[in-house]
Order: structure tokens, then sequence, then C-alpha cells
């Protein structure tokens, strides 16, 4: 597998110590990603992968955990990058609606 699945449950109660060790990136919309995000989110979303993926070209040795809702867009994100030689990928499983971290809010 080219990448592992992180619990949303387990990892947003571990968030502020794990925090400085992963690059979050958001693949949701940008509506939704405007409405409520991991602080210090970077946003691509899911379906401009292919083509914005190089945008994260320097965060290639870090571990890098894809968001979304559900896990289901940001596992398609993790397998876009896996095959762009990315190899610290984590898919966030349950996404959003069972991350029980803080969220950020740009409204």
């Amino acid at each position: 597998m080219a990448y592992q699945h992180i619990p949303a449950s387990t990892f947003g109660k571990q968030f502020e110590e794990e925090k400085n060790n992963y690059v979050f990136v958001d693949v949701r919309t940008q509506e939704e990603f405007d409405d409520a995000h991991v602080e210090n989110s970077i946003h691509i979303p899911y379906d401009e992968m292919e083509h914005r993926y190089e945008e994260l070209a320097s965060y290639k040795q870090k571990n890098i955990l894809l968001i979304c809702r559900s896990g289901m867009r940001s596992q398609v994100a993790a397998q876009i990058l896996a095959e762009q030689g990315f190899e610290k990928l984590f898919n966030l499983e349950g996404g959003l609606l069972e991350w029980t971290g803080r969220l950020h809010s740009d409204k």
C-alpha cells in the first residue's frame, strides 16, 4: 500500500502533540474549506490534485496527512500523490466527520 490510514477519532485527540510532525492537506471544495478546516492546512481540492501535486514537492520527505469530509476523497488524493512518488502519505480515515480536534474557519 502506498499510503496508510489514520483513524480521525484517534488522531484528533493526539493533534496537539502530533501537529508538528505532519503537513495537512485538505482536499475538499473551497466552500467546505472556508467553513472549517484544520489550522495551517494546505488546500488543494482532490479533483485538482493531478495538476497541482507539484505544489507539495517541497514536502515530499515529510509526513503528509490528507483530509476530507469522510476519508474517501482524501484516499483518491493519496493514491494520486503515491503515483507521483510521494511515500509518507496518510489518509485521515473517517475524515472531518469523525475528527475530534480543533477546527479553524475563514468566515
